[in-house]
C-alpha cells in the first residue's frame, strides 16, 4: 500500500492541545500513512483565521479546529468552503448537543479546558507533596512547601495538610515532640509559610483518649493525661513564640474553617 503524507493544522482560540491530540489519535488508526500535525493556537481574530487557512490551502493540508466562539466556528467553515480546504469542527457539534440538553448557550471563554487541566495537575502534585511530607518525612525538601504546619500529636496536621493540598497548596507537616530535638530545618523556614497549631488541653485529652481506645491501648497513659498534655501544649506555644510564626487554635473547628484562617493569616 502506498504511503501518504498529510499535513493537519490544529486550530484553536486557546492552546490547540485538544485539536492536536485528536488529530494524532485519529492518525494512529491509519498505520500505513503519516501526518504532520501543526498546532496553531490563540487565533483570536477573523483576519488571522483567514491567513492561516490560506497557508493550509497552499500546503494542501486539512484543518481540525476547536473554537469555542460560535462566530469563529462559522467563519472557519465559511473560509474552508471559500478556499476549498477540508475542515473538521471537533468541538462545535458537542457544544450544540449540550446546549440543547441544558437549554443554555455555552460560554465563549477560550482556554477553560486548559485551565481546568492545569488546576487538576496542580492539585495532584500538591497532594503527592503532602503525602511525601507528612509527619516530618523528607525534611530535606520541606522548604519547597507553600505551607508548613507545626504541632504536637493529634492537632489535625495530616487531615489539614491533605485538605490544603486538594486546594492546590503544597503542604507539609512536622510533629513537635518535647522529648526530641527540633529538626534543624524548622529554623530555616520562612515565617510567611509556617503555621503553628494549638488546641485546648481538655479537647486534646478527649481526642487522645479516643485514639488510645481505638488502637487498644490503656487510656491512663501519660499521652492522654491532662498534666502531660498541658506541658506539651505550653512547650509548643513557647516554640511558636520564639519562631514568631502565625498560630491557629484548632479547638472545635472544622478543617475547612482552620484552612480558611490559615490562608487569610499567611495572606496566600
Amino acid at each position: 500500500m502506498k504511503k501518504t503524507n498529510l499535513t493537519i493544522f490544529a486550530f484553536s482560540d486557546a492552546t490547540g492541545e485538544l485539536a492536536q491530540k485528536a488529530s494524532e489519535n485519529a492518525m494512529r488508526q491509519f498505520k500505513h500513512h503519516k501526518a504532520n500535525v501543526i498546532r496553531v493556537s490563540k487565533i483570536s481574530t477573523v483576519k488571522t483565521l483567514e491567513q492561516n487557512i490560506k497557508k493550509a490551502k497552499e500546503q494542501g493540508g486539512i484543518i481540525a479546529f476547536t473554537f469555542v466562539s460560535r462566530d469563529m466556528r462559522d467563519k472557519a467553515i465559511e473560509f474552508g468552503a471559500k478556499y476549498e480546504v477540508p475542515m473538521v469542527d471537533l468541538l462545535g457539534p458537542f457544544l450544540g448537543i449540550l446546549s440543547t440538553y441544558f437549554h443554555e448557550s455555552p460560554s465563549s471563554e477560550p482556554g477553560l479546558q486548559y485551565k481546568l487541566t492545569q488546576n487538576y495537575f496542580k492539585r495532584t502534585e500538591a497532594v503527592e507533596f503532602a503525602v511525601k511530607h507528612d509527619d516530618g518525612q523528607n525534611l530535606n525538601s520541606v522548604e519547597k512547601a507553600d505551607i508548613v504546619l507545626l504541632g504536637i500529636s493529634r492537632t489535625s496536621k495530616t487531615p489539614l495538610s491533605i485538605f490544603m493540598a486538594y486546594h492546590g497548596y503544597r503542604c507539609a507537616n512536622i510533629p513537635i515532640v518535647q522529648e526530641l530535638s527540633l529538626p534543624a530545618v524548622i529554623k530555616r523556614l520562612k515565617k510567611k509559610q509556617t503555621v503553628g497549631l494549638t488546641i485546648s488541653p481538655r479537647k486534646l485529652m478527649e481526642i487522645r483518649t479516643q485514639r488510645l481506645k481505638k488502637i487498644g491501648r490503656p487510656t491512663n497513659e501519660p499521652y492522654a493525661q491532662l498534666p502531660h498534655i498541658r506541658k506539651e501544649i505550653d512547650y509548643a506555644k513557647n516554640l511558636f513564640e520564639k519562631l514568631g510564626i502565625f498560630v491557629v487554635d484548632v479547638t472545635e473547628k472544622a478543617i475547612e474553617e482552620t484552612a480558611t484562617e490559615i490562608i487569610k493569616g499567611l495572606k496566600i
